[in-house]
This record gives structure tokens, sequence and C-alpha cells, in this order.
């Protein structure tokens, strides 16, 4: 298993040596979804297909393809994906009493993209397989699905938006303070996933607990917002932007390096986050 998360953390790695946020990207197509089931991916999943440049986001595994009477175009690669898989194990204590124990194990496997392969077309008209990436819901509509959001206040005397707790505000600058209504709603995003980590919602430690800067759990948190935030953007198709890239990136490397878990379980935290804001079940869901 440690394997893996230092596969995962090793392709993040390299893109942030190369000056690319993985979480930045705005996908030209939808959320990446398998083309059999049409079931999304989730969590770290969506960054490692996200670094891929195709423009369809449909995947599917190279059975999946054979099944459907296609083949893989020569010399192309797959990428990998994960998924926990639960393990169950079934003891006896002295008084012949049956306990079982459910744990999960991180698995991978390995997908092809939709143009990687070649397809019946009775199975391409089964599926949309570009798209231009339409918004799907406006900004502020975003807002509006958020269950009993925090109070939201607009303060032009704060150097930066910030999330308060104990009082469960945001308080952001107005939006003729930003460059952009995109860098405005960027950042209106990233407070209200730290918000979503409050005891009354998703109960996450680096919000529930008192935490110092620069320790771990802050980053995590703050790992959590920023790829939380990027999923929101892509989902209502604006553009986030860093206003200092250089010395970010050198944060999440070094962060990144010490704790190979850290990103695997950020994305997933900043996915029951993102779903928590959209009011998303979680139902039919794939990996995680």
């Amino acid at each position: 298993m440690n394997k893996i998360y230092d596969i995962i953390t090793e392709k993040i790695l390299v893109k942030l040596e190369q000056g690319i946020i993985p979480w930045k990207r705005t996908w030209t197509s939808q959320f990446p979804r398998n083309f059999v089931n049409d079931y999304p991916y989730r969590g770290i999943n969506i960054l490692l297909l996200g670094l891929q440049e195709f423009e369809s986001h449909y995947w599917l595994s190279f059975k999946q393809c054979k099944d459907l009477g296609g083949s893989v175009k020569k010399d192309e690669h797959a990428t990998m994906v994960v998924f926990w898989k639960p393990l169950i194990r079934i003891s006896e204590n002295e008084l012949d009493e049956v306990n079982a124990d459910l744990s999960f194990m991180l698995r991978y496997y390995y997908v092809f993209n939709v143009q990687q392969c070649n397809l019946p077309n009775e199975a391409l008209n089964k599926r949309k397989l570009i798209s231009s990436n339409p918004k799907l819901l406006e900004s502020e509509q975003v807002i509006q699905q958020y269950p009993k959001p925090p109070a939201i206040v607009h303060n032009n005397f704060i150097p930066n938006p910030r999330y308060l707790p104990r009082i469960d505000r945001v308080e952001i600058q107005s939006i003729n303070n930003f460059n952009t209504s995109d860098d405005y709603y960027a950042s209106l995003y990233h407070e209200l996933a730290h918000s979503t980590g409050s005891k009354e919602r998703l109960n996450r430690k680096g919000i529930v607990d008192k935490i110092e800067f620069g320790t771990e759990n802050y980053t995590k948190e703050e790992l959590i917002a920023e790829i939380s935030a990027s999923f929101l953007c892509s989902y209502t198709g604006i553009e986030k932007t860093f206003s200092n890239q250089i010395s970010y990136i050198q944060n999440w490397l070094t962060a990144l390096s010490n704790d190979k878990r850290m990103i695997i379980i950020a994305a997933s935290q900043a996915q029951k986050a993102t779903e928590y804001i959209l009011n998303f079940s979680s139902t039919n869901l794939q990996e995680e």
C-alpha cells in the first residue's frame, strides 16, 4: 500500500517541480467518468486523470475495451487510478465468540481514455465523448445549493478572506476589490470549503481543533480547501489563479515530500467538501 502512496505523490511532485499545479486545472471537459457504467471517478482520481491531456472525459479499463469489441491504439500508455478495497477479518476469542473487523486497503488499476482506443461505432454512440465544458451552474447558484451555509459577510478592511469557525462566518472583500469575478469566487469557494469542516457539518480535524500555522494539520486543511475550490471552479467553468505561484508551489513540494499520504487524503476530503456544498448525495459513486 505504501508503494501506491509513493507512486501517486511522485506524480504530483513531478508536476509541481515543472511549475504545474495539478489541482489548478480547469477541465476542458466534464469531470472524468467510466465509459461503461458512467460512474464518476472521485477524489485523487480526478487529479490523476486530469493531468492527462484528453478532450474526452470518458475512461475504461483494457478489459472493458476488449469486452466492447475494441482495442487500445498502438503505443498508448495507461493511467493509474485507485480504489479502496474492503477487507473483513474474522476471529474468535477464548469464549468462542466470532468478531468481524472491517478495514480498507488502497489498491490500483489502469485505465485508458476513449481517445486512446478503437471502439465500435455502436459503443461510441452511447456516450457523448467530447464536451466544451459548459457552465453547469452560475457561481452564485453554487452558494445557494449549500445547505445551511455559514454567514457570508463582505468586509473590505481585512487583508485576506477568512473563515471564522467560532461564529461560523466567512468574511471576504467585496467583488469590486478583486481583479476579476473569477478571482472573487475562487477565494470565496476556498473559504466555504473550510466551513464544511465545522463540527455541525463534516467535523474535520483541521477546523474543529485549534491548529497552529505551519503544522501538518494546518497544511492539510489548506490543501483540502485549495483542491475543493478548484473542483468548484471547474464545476462552474471559471478560472482559478494564484497570485504567488512560485512560493505556493514550493510550500506544497515540501509538505507532500514529507507526507506521502497527504495528497490522497486531502483529495478525498476535498471531494466530500465539494459534494457537501453542492448538496450532492453519495449514491452511484466510483473509486475514491
